[in-house]
């Protein structure tokens, strides 16, 4: 049988222009024997752009294996647990400070998962788990359309037709988004999550690459024939599956219809140690394609590779938690992907306004090299802190204090006596001292001569950086390290939805500006005022 062919049968997908305008597809099956002639029969009717023939994919073939005692009195320590999720001190992806892993931890420092981001998850095997949760999904198994997508449920029942069903749309769910400090299996690469799934494969991990593509369309709002619509679209599609074939343009427009609704596409370059441009949807334009590493940073001796790979991940020695409890390891680019989508969507939780094509920039300035230095693998290695840098994330927040505290802490009788806070409000508007508070910019990094020292908003979604589009600027000095606002200053930001953040920089070009070194965060929320205030 070769790779278009399932049952004796080809599908044709068609690509038609209807009377009213629209583009649509439909998918019609016919007898091997007959697919040359029905597809010349097809090209007659002025109605249809194009014919294609459906492709099978399948899930890059992974491989498990139990996790010994062994194996773990190796991975074990190092980093100071952030979650509690057993396994979370063998997920290496998350640990701080290491050369050639994606440093999620530190990143996960940064962010605070506010905004609920949305992960499509077109794939196979899906299992009800304590580890994950979907909000909703539907299933394409085989061109069957239906609403029940897990494995165990009666339209599917996969453990009545194999003897091992495939589960793998369980495991790539939970590297994405398994549900942290559970204290169950391990921690997810993004929190505060809803997953939506998208069986496009059957019970053992193949199915027509057509239905993946219709997930993705039905992921990005669509209406798919025989689906209930979905509730609302994803922000993030994942896809670890793979065809041996160039990118058909059924799964291109796909592709592209998600792109323009802002979707960002993430998917596994493969596991057949050959280029990308010989599988999708790798080789497609418009997403983001991912290699694997090992842990120790080479590139996985299973991993496809070529000029379409973006950025490379973690893929081998993965643990998940398997349907029956267990922890296992599994390996695949299948497993590099949804890391990547994960990464992604914890920054799209901070910046919800990310463009897919700022996210592709993002990308490919944000790898670092293997540890093998093979070429042509993307970017490199993930590195969550710099994806973070690069979607103006900031690394930490100032702390801001009371102007009655510190050094002024002394004087605290004398600046609220009434004849000091009658002052106070005819220079500053305020009701007095205690609505003063300072920011110390002292230990920002300096660069220069023309830096000032800067407490500004910026809106809601967007980077944290003074010269942003939406910035404005509360208070300035220039040669100084710490300034003064009001809490007026605070309640008109706030007020307006919009981030606080303090910078020490060349404010008015932003050229030295980084979130790195010297633009940090403000949260009014950390401030405590003195007693005297209360």
């Amino acid at each position: 049988m070769n790779i278009q062919e399932v049952h004796g049968e080809i599908r044709l997908i068609v690509k038609r222009e209807f009377v009213n305008g629209e583009i649509g597809y439909e998918k019609i099956s016919v007898p091997a024997d007959e697919a040359d002639a029905r597809e010349a029969q097809l090209l007659q009717d002025p109605s249809v752009l194009l014919v294609e023939r459906d492709t099978v994919s399948f899930n890059p073939i992974p491989t498990t294996k139990p996790v010994s005692t062994a194996i773990q009195a190796v991975l074990n320590g190092g980093d100071p647990v952030e979650y509690s999720d057993p396994q979370y001190a063998n997920q290496r992806y998350f640990r701080a400070g290491e050369t050639y892993n994606t440093r999620l931890s530190e990143a996960h420092g940064r962010v605070r998962f506010t905004n609920k981001i949305r992960i499509g998850i077109a794939d196979g095997g899906f299992v009800q788990s304590p580890e994950v949760t979907f909000s909703e999904g539907s299933s394409l198994i085989l061109g069957a359309p239906s609403d029940q997508f897990y494995n165990s449920d009666p339209e599917i029942d996969c453990a009545s037709q194999t003897d091992n069903p495939s589960t793998h749309g369980h495991w790539v769910a939970q590297i994405a988004a398994a549900n942290s400090n559970n204290g169950l299996g391990i921690a997810g690469a993004t929190r505060n999550v809803e997953l939506v799934a998208g069986n496009s494969l059957g019970c053992t991990g193949s199915g027509f690459l057509s239905d993946a593509a219709d997930h993705v369309r039905w992921f990005a709002g669509a209406s798919v024939n025989g689906l209930t619509d979905i509730s609302g679209p994803v922000d993030i599609v994942n896809m670890s599956l793979s065809a041996p074939t160039i990118c058909p343009t059924y799964m291109q427009d796909a592709i592209d219809y998600a792109r323009a609704r802002n979707i960002t596409v993430v998917v596994a370059a493969g596991n057949d140690t050959d280029d990308t441009a010989n599988h999708a949807p790798a080789n497609c334009e418009g997403v983001i394609t991912v290699a694997a590493t090992e842990a120790d940073g080479d590139l996985a001796d299973y991993s496809n590779f070529g000029d379409a790979v973006s950025i490379s991940a973690q893929g081998s020695q993965m643990d998940i938690f398997t349907e029956d409890g267990e922890i296992s390891f599994v390996y695949g680019t299948s497993f590099a992907s949804p890391l990547v989508a994960g990464v992604i969507a914890a920054a799209l939780s901070e910046r919800p306004n990310l463009t897919p094509a700022e996210v592709d920039t993002i990308i490919a300035q944000s790898g670092k090299p293997l540890n093998d230095n093979v070429t042509r693998i993307g970017s490199g290695i993930l590195d969550s802190m710099l994806f973070m840098d690069g979607a103006g994330v900031p690394r930490e927040a100032v702390t801001a204090q009371s102007a009655l505290t510190g050094e002024r802490e002394q004087y605290q009788e004398a600046l609220t006596h009434p004849a000091a806070t009658a002052f106070l409000q005819a220079r500053t508007g305020t009701t007095g001292a205690c609505e003063l508070y300072q920011a110390d910019g002292r230990y920002l990094e300096t660069q220069g001569a023309e830096d000032s020292i800067a407490v500004f908003s910026v809106a809601a979604g967007e980077p944290l950086h003074p010269t942003d589009s939406t910035a404005i600027i509360i208070n300035s000095t220039a040669g100084a390290d710490r300034l003064i606002i009001t809490q007026a200053d605070i309640d008109a930001a706030t007020a307006s939805n919009r981030q606080l953040g303090v910078a020490n920089c060349n404010i008015t070009t932003g050229s030295n500006c980084s979130v790195k070194d010297n633009v940090k965060a403000f949260d009014p929320a950390d401030i405590t005022l003195p007693a005297i205030c209360s």
